[in-house]
């Protein structure tokens, strides 16, 4: 079963354990041994979400890209090479627990005739990007095996981690996009629901596609979490189309493989009843807020009791969720004309990328228009949609504010980039985005630095390798001008990345200076 998240503190004796073979470590070793470390980090000060004070007059020492040892600054030590923060703060690197890495920014082949150029420039870029803002782990919720070992061939790049493909029920949402008659092409191992009538292709053992043998092929894949989907899609034009959902006793079964494995299990919900469904079968991490819900009026400011209801059940849950703004902020970056002229953009995206987004793409606005107009305002129109869809997130921002007033457990997940319309998922500034808007939505600014570090590694067992300064654990850094707990600033006053030990200058990771 695997383990909920813990507040507590070390033991007494845990932490004068630590704290004596942190502040003496050339007790513990020959003085032959203690002259090699490779890194000093000096005259910073240390902010880490499990410390409860800034942690000053330090030097962290890192051999073979990891943190070997935190000492006093008066200590005698020999590192190959000395890091001088020069009065900053030192931070653990920042966590995006919900990415799709096959999919570019608003991008799609029917909308030009260069896409393969722009999509290759676009990935050449995209781990940079991340890394710009901070993100030096990232986890792909919906990993496409290819573009996983691309992208893990680069040399400089976030770490990576992923839940393997997403499981698609056989007869679901997921699969309703599948052409007819190609369901293992596009997803062999999909989920058969054998507690109902559920379709299952001609000639196909349905033992194979069972909670245990689609979830030990996932784990056999090198994940470390599995996605379920419970999406009702009731967004679409003319109401919810007529899929399937999973039953609750398949989700279970499904959740209780993976939890045998040690695998986190993360629901993509939408809705009340998704995230209601969630809770009762115990997943780890629901992903996306209920901003989905019948006779949504997507002009009304009010939240409907229910929905009220719904967000009180999740806080008061052990569940963590990942509100995602970003996913609806995506579909709004349609008609936000001064978003695409912004600066920061080019420090994320290649400049012929940027110039694809001015001119090709704008085609999607219409294309929206005409699909979902009708569905959002009853008199359809660039405008009338766009006030629309901004009453909308700002109810979300809302819907959010009362998760986190309410105790959620929330997560930094971005959901880049999505593949709707739009183009407002642009690779690490959407995380950035992502938190301005949780700020926005009254998320405090010691929940936000948590939810980006450690509450992020707890939640995907990854708690002993990353999240947080300490002793042992990957020498995943940053080096920023302001501090987090105070100042959003932080986030975007990055001079310097540290990635698995190795220094990189933060101007060296921007798209410009690809050019």
């Amino acid at each position: 079963m695997k383990c909920q998240r813990s507040h507590q503190r070390y033991s007494l004796i845990t932490i004068a354990l630590l704290t004596l073979c942190c502040a003496l470590p050339s007790q513990a070793k020959t003085e032959s041994d203690a002259s090699q470390y490779d890194l000093a980090i000096v005259n910073t000060s240390i902010i880490s979400p499990e410390r409860n004070e800034i942690l000053a007059n330090s030097v962290v020492l890192l051999r073979a890209g990891r943190i070997a040892a935190i000492v006093p600054k008066a200590s005698k030590y020999n590192a190959a090479n000395t890091l001088d923060g020069n009065g900053q703060y030192l931070l653990p690197g920042l966590i995006d627990s919900h990415v799709h890495l096959y999919h570019a920014t608003g991008l799609k082949p029917r909308y030009t005739d260069h896409f393969d150029k722009l999509y290759a420039a676009y990935m050449q870029q995209m781990p940079r990007s991340y890394l710009y803002h901070g993100f030096t782990t990232i986890i792909e919720t919906n990993a496409d095996q290819e573009t996983n070992d691309n992208f893990s061939k680069i040399d400089i790049r976030p770490d990576l981690a992923h839940c393997g493909a997403g499981l698609v029920l056989s007869d679901g949402y997921m699969a309703s996009e599948i052409p007819e008659g190609q369901l293992l092409k596009y997803a062999p191992n999909f989920l058969y629901d054998h507690f109902r009538d559920a379709y299952l292709p001609e000639g196909v053992d349905p033992t194979e596609h069972s909670p245990h043998a689609t979830v030990a092929n996932i784990a056999a894949s090198g994940a470390i979490c599995v996605k379920l989907y419970y999406e009702e899609a009731l967004w679409m034009p003319g109401g919810a189309p007529d899929i399937k959902l999973p039953s609750k006793e398949i989700l279970t079964e499904v959740v209780t493989e993976a939890h045998a494995l040690g695998l986190t299990v993360i629901m993509h919900a939408t809705s009340p009843n998704g995230h209601q469904m969630a809770r009762e079968i115990g997943v780890d991490v629901i992903s996306h807020g209920p901003w989905d819900w019948l006779e949504n009026n997507y002009n009304s400011a009010t939240i409907p009791e229910s929905i009220n209801q719904s967000l009180f059940a999740t806080a008061n849950s052990k569940i963590d969720i990942q509100p995602t703004i970003s996913s609806l902020q995506h579909t709004a970056s349609l008609f936000k004309p001064d978003l695409l002229v912004r600066p920061e953009l080019q420090h994320v995206l290649p400049a012929p990328f940027i110039d694809y987004l001015k001119s090709d793409a704008q085609i999607q606005r219409e294309i929206f228009i005409n699909i979902f107009g009708h569905a959002i305002n009853d008199q359809p129109s660039s405008e009338s949609v766009a006030l629309s869809i901004t009453q909308m997130i700002k109810r979300y921002k809302r819907m959010v504010g009362i998760l986190a007033e309410n105790g959620a457990h929330l997560l930094l997940g971005t959901d880049t980039s999505s593949g709707g319309f739009g183009w407002g998922n642009p690779p690490g500034l959407n995380g950035y985005w992502e938190i301005l808007d949780w700020a926005e939505s009254g998320v405090p600014l010691e929940v936000i630095f948590s939810a980006a570090t450690i509450d992020n590694a707890r939640a995907f067992g990854l708690q002993n390798e990353i999240g947080s300064v300490e002793v042992g654990k990957k020498a995943n850094l940053l080096l920023s001008q302001a501090n987090p707990l105070k100042n959003l600033d932080a986030y975007n006053k990055i001079t310097t990345v540290i990635l698995n030990g190795k220094v990189l200058p933060r101007e060296t990771l921007s798209a410009t200076s690809m050019r």
